[in-house]
């Protein structure tokens, strides 16, 4: 099979090779079809989950209860930090 790479695709195995965590572009393109199949079987065993979580998520919009994401991001932040702290 013959495939045509853009040169930005090109460029990233080149990257992968020169840093040394490949030994071929063919490992490359190995490991990253890997990847995008254990995603697709994330994405294929998770479906229900994940549209569950989303219905509740939109159920939470309808009724108001959201966070803006400055907030959001905020208390993330704070929630990692007493974590760090041994606070949770």
């Amino acid at each position: 099979m013959m495939v045509n790479l853009t040169v930005e695709q090109e460029k990233f195995i080149a990257e992968q090779l020169a840093e040394g965590h490949f030994s071929s572009a063919a490992e490359v393109v190995a490991q990253s079809l890997g990847m995008l199949r254990a995603q697709e079987e994330f994405i294929r065993s998770n479906t229900a989950e994940l549209r569950d979580k989303i219905a509740v998520g939109l159920e939470q919009i309808k009724r108001g209860e959201v966070v803006d994401g400055r907030t959001a991001i905020k208390n993330l932040r704070e929630k990692l930090q007493r974590r760090e702290r041994g606070a949770e």
